[in-house]
């Protein structure tokens, strides 16, 4: 069963495997031969926004703001809330925490 089992494998390749040695014994693997689709310019900007977005929610918003910008959106690792979620746990209306989260949005667009 086993040796069945082998044989049908013959065709597998590696990213490991070697595709080519050269002189001077560096040996070109398939991973070597991937293109790799991370993008450094990308994420370094990605990065550079992130670190913004949370020093404006620190200095621009209000403590009841930046509580509901943080838990609508997840910001800090937590699961994003439902205005619901976010009126039942502050103890406010839902259209007041609607209107808080616009204003704090509203704010955060015209200082980015």
């Amino acid at each position: 069963m086993s040796f069945r089992k082998l044989k049908g494998s013959e065709n597998t390749i590696y990213l490991e495997d070697n595709l080519e040695v050269n002189n001077d014994s560096s040996n070109l693997s398939l991973k070597d031969s991937l293109q790799d689709d991370f993008d450094m310019d990308l994420w370094l900007e990605q990065q550079e926004n992130k670190d913004k977005l949370h020093r404006l929610i620190a200095q621009k918003l209000t403590g009841r703001e930046r509580q509901i910008i943080l838990m609508r959106y997840g910001i800090g690792g937590n699961d994003p809330m439902t205005q619901q979620q976010v009126c039942e746990i502050l103890g406010i209306s839902r259209s007041y925490v609607s209107r808080l989260e616009t204003k704090a949005i509203k704010t955060l667009k015209d200082n980015y």
